[in-house]
């Protein structure tokens, strides 16, 4: 590696995080509330930790094993509480408190956070237990994540939405870009479990601005098994029923299938290949959180200009592309660089498809067609994570990356061939 360019790389990253406060400011719209706006606050404290728990769990499980099998399947294992359990959260969601919902997930999981590091302090963490914790923090991710979706509507309007989606996604993202570069120099300095207690104390930022809104608070339904199951049945025939949103549904389900092929063994890829540095995988890392902060920017500009049955497909076009660069690039950066192209397309993708699917599905339905279309989604990514892994491990890491350009390319023929043209 070169250092003048690694410490020219280091200067240019200190300046994002210098300018990134002022971009923020000017990025969240006036016209949305004040009570979303400190919501957004506290949740860029949150993502932070997040981003650290992130980059931390697949270093220490690469400590514990040295196994690129054992790396994807902890990716995998946090996909299954969606599938198992999405349909029954997506209920809860629509029938009982969401403010309430929010402030269990953020409560439990910054608990359980908190046990790694505990149980390694305490001499009896094992991989199996990185297993349970990677596995319940996902299903109370879903929990969170599809109730903050949902309320969207109710906290701003139907006003605005993709001005509000854009500036979540805009938050969560630079969460994702200066984690990683904190969670680099932490790991360096502290080691991974003890960075793990930043994560823990990050949740109560959001606790706190959850517990400030007061419009979401509505009486707690009886929700029987009877109801539960009758209230999925309704979610589902919703989604299969209506062409628009299962076309997204099944775009996503290819596209995560190739993504999660290639970034369940990123970070082998770096480390075993590539022998970077954990200061280096930060940088790499962080740039997946500077295309996503980019993607939330671009998206409100660019539905000014194009029809979004238009824009989806360009932006599918371009992740290819981002694919294919990581195939080609020799330099230490270039996975980072190709990661972070495509996930700007994939940041503004989510941000144009969950705004057509708050206006086009009933606020009472919101929760249930999510959590099933995410169930759909997220089938496709421990398929996809223990594909790369098994042809990391026989072929070569870089092989991924032209499994994850094919998903793409069929993505861009779903949005050519379905209902989301004529958007």
């Amino acid at each position: 590696m070169n250092n003048k360019s690694f410490e020219e790389l280091k200067n240019e990253g200190s300046s994002v995080l210098r300018l990134l406060p002022h971009r923020l400011g000017n990025s969240i719209s006036k016209q949305l509330p004040l009570q979303f706006i400190i919501f957004l606050m506290g949740q860029l404290v949150s993502k932070l930790g997040d981003a650290l728990y992130t980059f931390a769990i697949p270093w220490i499980s690469y400590e514990l094993t040295h196994s690129v099998i054992v790396m994807g399947s902890m990716y995998a294992v946090s996909v299954l509480p969606v599938v198992l359990f999405g349909p029954i959260i997506g209920v809860y969601v629509d029938r009982w408190d969401r403010r309430r919902l929010m402030m269990f997930a953020d409560v439990t999981r910054g608990i359980l956070v908190a046990l790694v590091p505990l149980m390694q302090m305490l001499g009896i963490l094992q991989l199996w237990q990185l297993y349970v914790v990677s596995f319940i923090l996902a299903g109370l991710s879903l929990l969170f994540d599809v109730s903050v979706v949902a309320s969207i509507p109710n906290i701003i309007g139907n006003k605005n939405l993709t001005k509000a989606n854009a500036s979540y996604q805009l938050i969560n993202q630079a969460g994702d870009l200066i984690g990683p570069l904190f969670a680099g120099i932490m790991i360096t300095t502290l080691g991974g479990y003890r960075t793990l207690w930043f994560d823990a104390v990050s949740f109560a930022g959001t606790l706190w601005a959850i517990w400030r809104i007061k419009t979401l608070k509505k009486p707690v339904e009886k929700t029987r098994l009877r109801e539960i199951f009758h209230g999925m049945n309704e979610g589902l025939h919703f989604l299969t029923h209506d062409k628009l949103n299962l076309s997204f549904s099944l775009q996503a389900m290819i596209g995560n299938f190739g993504y999660s092929a290639a970034y369940g063994v990123l970070m082998f890829y770096l480390l075993s290949t590539l022998h970077l540095s954990a200061t280096q995988v930060s940088y790499n890392y962080s740039f997946i959180g500077l295309g996503g902060l980019l993607g939330s920017i671009i998206v409100v500009p660019l539905e000014r200009y194009f029809r979004r049955g238009v824009l989806i497909p360009i932006l599918l076009i371009v992740g290819t592309c981002g694919f294919l660069y990581a195939l080609i690039t020799p330099l230490w950066l270039g996975p980072g660089i190709a990661f972070g192209i495509v996930t700007i397309c994939n940041v503004a993708w989510n941000t144009i498809v969950t705004s057509v699917r708050q206006e086009t599905v009933p606020s009472n339905m919101l929760g249930r067609v999510l959590s099933f279309s995410r169930v759909f989604t997220r089938l496709a990514m421990p398929l996809g994570m223990m594909v790369g892994s098994l042809v990391s491990n026989s072929i070569s890491p870089v092989a991924v990356f032209a499994i994850a350009a094919v998903s793409k390319g069929v993505e861009v023929s779903i949005a050519l061939l379905s209902p989301i043209r004529k958007l």
